[in-house]
């Protein structure tokens, strides 16, 4: 209660009647898989140039997550949540940089993997203070040269950071944690123990060490045929040592073509490989190649509970601290054993989002029933795979459509709403499919909660379906489930004012208010089914909703029924011959 002490005037402000509900964002994206660098804790991103500058392009033969990324932003999506999968045991790549042959500062790479050994540091005098730092980034391994003294050589490094007149003054604005640290996309610059923290001194350019999550050799081709190439002396003379890795050609003809290599022959260095290489763009002498080991990933390494630490999480633990994720995809999550059902288990227990999932690639149409091992009403299922145009070659490849489906999620909400069906809508960025499905084969797939996407003569290539891998028929459709995630989140968020407050007549009536006008504001879009509010919901808040017990106990329990709309997923015309003049 105000006190009132002496004689005057007094102004107070009250709160009578509801408090608005905002709307939850039901758009953005949670994407967990491989990249090529970048930090391993999740970062935001507003676009496909924002995802290059942090985690880089397309690399490997087999990794889907950058085709992903750029198929939900082509076809609509505006915000998302990177998260870089690697192995438990990846280490950073470091090098020490030293002032009058002591340790001064250490930098350190952003991300584990192998990809930091890849960065070259050049030191030198500031223009005007302290001293001047140049990172280099090359895609590929390479012999180390200064890119500012050789303008002309190649490869070109594809990221270069420049930062001018550092200090290792604390208080100056120019400190090197200020100016560095959180701004690159490469290292992060600190002083360690060991170091003495001084100004490094000039010194010609140096790599950094010690990164490791994959494990790569590089070389030139000495000879080449159609499913045969001839390692260079790099490569190792063992039989079998490369068995089962990928050689993939970074420079030169037929830059970007992977291939399995099913055998080695140590003595003659050739390895033979699953399909022969591209007629069209054969390579020779004069390309370079790199061989990767094909790590082989778990679902240890995509949940990664052992960083349960607030702020450092990883992986899917990273991704389950952020709030305002709605949609989350892993490409070809059906591929890592337990992953599926690890998402499902994810958006199941958070109630906040969607999870998207990818058929298997080359999975036959009468085969697909993945109801059987996915039950869910928190996921949807597509088929078949996309082709798309590869950058790096100009040639077509097959990718999957998660991450195409999840920008349609994103365009679909923000042109019409979360309560229009995800379907009927054009795929942006595929050029072809992997297969043709027919309206029979459909008939199949449909009831099995199958959402196939078909390419139609004058329409392009369109999701056709909009199912979720719930058997429940009140929770078979994506955008009800999607809705319901909508509405429970903005009214678990907009009511937070409600704890604490006196539970009696005057919160109750505050609170049916607050829910009205919200629910009142999603019929008027078009959510709800009704031709007036009364049709489209209730609210119910007062003893018949909760008893003695449950107030003595704390506990407010409001009653809310909606009638969200369905889509016309069946469109029929009856028409029948009727005589002149005769009535219907």
């Amino acid at each position: 209660m105000p006190e009132y002490l002496s004689p005057g005037v007094y102004v107070e402000e009250i709160q009578i009647g509801g408090k608005p509900v905002e709307g939850v964002s039901t758009s953005t994206a949670g994407f967990l898989g491989l990249t090529e660098r970048g930090p391993t804790t999740p970062q935001f991103v507003t676009s496909w140039l924002d995802y290059q500058r942090l985690f880089g392009s397309y690399f490997g033969g087999s990794e889907y997550l950058p085709y992903a990324v750029q198929g939900f932003f082509d076809n609509g999506g505006q915000r998302a949540y990177i998260a870089r999968i690697v192995k438990a045991n990846a280490t950073k790549a470091t090098l020490r940089l030293q002032a009058s042959s002591a340790n001064a500062l250490t930098l350190t790479a952003v991300g584990e993997g192998a990809w930091g050994n890849r960065i070259g540091v050049k030191v030198t005098a500031g223009s005007l203070s302290g001293f001047k730092l140049s990172l280099f980034y090359w895609k590929q391994s390479v012999t180390l040269f200064d890119p500012e003294d050789k303008p002309k050589t190649l490869p070109r490094p594809v990221v270069t950071e420049v930062y001018d007149n550092l200090s290792v003054d604390v208080a100056s604005a120019d400190f090197y944690e200020k100016r560095v640290n959180g701004i690159s996309n490469l290292v992060v610059l600190n002083k360690l123990s060991g170091d003495n923290g001084k100004a490094p001194s000039a010194s010609t350019i140096a790599s950094l060490s010690g990164g490791s999550d994959t494990v790569e050799t590089e070389g030139v081709a000495a000879a080449v045929t159609a499913n045969t190439i001839k390692l260079a002396a790099e490569a190792s003379s063992t039989d079998d040592v490369y068995n089962g890795m990928t050689i993939t050609i970074i420079n030169g003809d037929g830059l970007g073509q992977a291939r399995k290599i099913t055998d080695y022959v140590g003595s003659s260095k050739t390895a033979t490989l699953e399909t022969n290489w591209d007629a069209a763009a054969l390579p020779t002498t004069a390309s370079t190649y790199r061989i990767t080991q094909a790590l082989s990933y778990t679902l240890a390494d995509y949940k990664r509970s052992d960083t349960n630490v607030p702020g450092k999480r990883k992986g899917l633990a990273g991704l389950a601290e952020i709030d305002d994720i709605s949609i989350v995809y892993t490409p070809n999550a059906t591929a890592i054993t337990g992953l599926a059902e690890e998402l499902i288990t994810h958006c199941e227990g958070l109630k906040d989002r969607f999870a998207i999932f990818d058929a298997p690639v080359g999975s036959p149409a009468a085969n697909l029933n993945p109801r059987s091992a996915l039950e869910t009403k928190y996921a949807a299922y597509y088929y078949p795979w996309l082709k798309v145009v590869d950058p790096d070659t100009g040639l077509l490849r097959i990718v999957p459509p998660g991450g195409h489906m999840a920008g349609i999620y994103a365009r679909t909400d923000t042109e019409r709403g979360v309560h229009k069906a995800p379907a009927n809508e054009t795929v942006r960025g595929a050029i072809d499919l992997e297969f043709q499905i027919t309206k029979q084969e459909q008939d199949i797939l449909n009831p099995r909660g199958v959402n196939v996407i078909r390419a139609f003569p004058g329409r392009g290539i369109r999701v056709w379906g909009a199912r979720t891998l719930s058997s429940d028929p009140l929770w078979k459709y994506v955008n009800v489930r999607r809705l319901f995630n909508f509405l429970e989140e903005s009214i678990d968020e907009g009511t937070q004012w409600v704890v604490f407050e006196p539970n009696d007549e005057k919160l109750w009536a505050r609170v049916r208010r607050t829910i009205t006008e919200f629910l009142t504001r999603v019929w008027r879009d078009g959510a709800l089914m009704g031709t007036k509010p009364e049709e489209a919901f209730f609210v119910k808040v007062d003893r018949s909703t909760m008893t003695q017990d449950d107030i003595d106990n704390g506990r407010l329990v409001v009653l809310i029924g909606v009638a969200p709309v369905k889509p016309a997923e069946f469109v029929v015309f009856r028409i029948a011959q009727v005589s002149s003049g005769s009535e219907g």
